[in-house]
């Protein structure tokens, strides 16, 4: 299997590419590669690419484009995350697993329990990068995309179209397969509350935006964990899944 990274190219064939000093020096370094072996690269917005390695430095590499194409694996339901602040490793830890899941868009919120201060510059760099290098292991052919932390009753304002699905342990009446059953619409966003919950207010303000509370079944997931599981339902009934 061949190396994959990403790079902001249209990747047009005989194309040179000029790797960046990081990709560079894993070219070089980590993977040991030679002159003449090939890597992948993709751009973000659906294009990938072979590229032969013609100069390799530890600093700065290139290559040529053999062959691109258009790559078509992006699921047919959008889902837009919007995941509550938690700390640092386990919020990086759910950006990491819903980019593999197939999550389209990430939103961090503020709620009412919400402990954790809203990020530093360096910190949304770091969750960028996590976002792209996910990406990159899991053949994703777009980037998922990272939006400014908003407040949760400002972020269910500004919904203007699809579903909007809020797993809550309270609620006791309503899961997810008669939702599915009954049809979604896409894109769908789905609120996770922070490690303490969304309150009963927040809830029900969510519910007069058209919001739908929803349990998650008998067990109740942690905050970092809970947007993958229910993202993975969602695609797998969706037929994303290939299993």
């Amino acid at each position: 299997m061949m190396h994959r990274f990403f790079i902001d190219s249209n990747f047009d064939d005989r194309f040179q590419i000029e790797f960046s000093e990081e990709i560079s020096n894993q070219i070089t370094r980590v993977f040991r590669m030679r002159e003449g072996d090939q890597v992948i690269g993709f751009n973000g917005k659906g294009k990938e690419a072979v590229i032969q390695l013609d100069q390799i430095n530890k600093n700065v590499s290139n290559g040529s484009v053999i062959n691109s194409y258009l790559l078509d694996n992006e699921p047919k339901v959008k889902i837009h995350l919007f995941q509550s602040l938690i700390k640092a490793e386990r919020f990086e830890y759910a950006l990491q697993k819903c980019v593999e899941v197939g999550v389209t868009t990430f939103t961090p919120i503020i709620s009412e329990r919400t402990e954790v201060q809203p990020p530093s510059t360096n910190r949304i760099i770091r969750w960028k990068k996590i976002i792209q290098e996910s990406a990159e292991q899991n053949g994703r052919a777009y980037l998922p995309y990272l939006n400014e932390t908003q407040n949760f009753r400002c972020s269910i304002q500004n919904i203007l179209k699809g579903s909007i699905l809020i797993p809550w342990e309270k609620e006791m009446k309503l899961n997810l397969k008669p939702l599915i059953n009954n049809g979604l619409t896409s894109p769908i966003n789905i609120f996770i509350g922070p490690v303490g919950g969304f309150s009963a207010d927040e809830i029900d303000y969510a519910k007069l935006n058209g919001a739908i509370s929803l349990s998650l079944g008998k067990r109740i997931f942690r905050s970092e964990t809970a947007g993958s599981v229910i993202s993975s339902i969602l695609l797998y009934e969706s037929g994303d899944f290939d299993v």
